[in-house]
């Protein structure tokens, strides 16, 4: 079973949330900024911005996990590995028995090309493990995240709090960030790991939010 790694930081932050502002609404107005490979010090660079975002603190795109287009409506009837039901799924299945998304199914090599690919689980257990980064909560543009800093180079990535997308609605953008791996649950394949955080919590888990793979989820690639 992958390891969770989970950080209390209530004492920490609550000094600052109190001045940081919730905006759900992301500013698109501005002219598209550069996707850059930031070195943190770990095994992979992280991408400065989400996938489909136009600046670092933009929410980005919402992808199913395995889907590499957006669309409006997230549900098992509208998921492309599915039948329609989460008994019925035709890819990355207990009968296939794949866990680790391939890169034609990968969203962030679909739309950023190149190197660029979707996270695993493990390389989100070492984003967030406090040997290797401090996660500072904070506002950027108006939108609330968590400044990531890497203890080795003291480079610096921001992750906006995206929410999700469930249905036709966008659900806890204010409240929460929850981000695709593409490594799926071993226990349940109808589950794939995310990262999920809010002003108290950060963690790599595999349920409560991300308990569906149909829902939508915001991606932060690296090469």
């Amino acid at each position: 079973m992958k390891k969770i790694f989970l950080m209390t930081l209530a004492a920490m932050f609550f000094g600052t949330v109190g001045d940081a502002k919730v905006n759900v609404t992301e500013d698109k107005s501005q002219s598209q900024d550069e996707v850059k490979a930031v070195d943190l010090g770990l095994s992979v660079k992280w991408a400065n911005m989400n996938v489909g975002a136009t600046k670092s603190s933009g929410f980005g795109t919402y992808f199913a996990w395995g889907e590499t287009k957006p669309k409006e409506y997230y549900s098992w009837k509208t998921y492309i590995w599915s039948k329609g039901d989460s008994q019925f799924l035709i890819k990355y299945s207990s009968t296939d028995k794949r866990i680790q998304l391939a890169l034609s199914d990968d969203a962030a090599r679909a739309n950023l090309g190149g190197s660029w690919r979707m996270p695993t689980a493990d390389e989100f257990d070492e984003l967030v493990n406090p040997d290797n980064c401090t996660w500072e909560w904070t506002t950027k543009d108006g939108v609330n995240g968590y400044k990531v800093t890497g203890k080795k180079t003291g480079n610096s990535i921001f992750l906006p709090i995206t929410g999700f997308r469930y249905y036709a609605d966008t659900q806890f953008r204010a409240v929460s960030g929850v981000y695709w791996t593409s490594s799926l649950y071993g226990g349940n394949p109808n589950k794939a790991w995310c990262l999920e955080f809010n002003v108290t919590d950060i963690a790599v888990y595999y349920g409560n939010l991300s308990s569906n793979r149909f829902s939508g989820r915001c991606i932060r690639a690296v090469q």
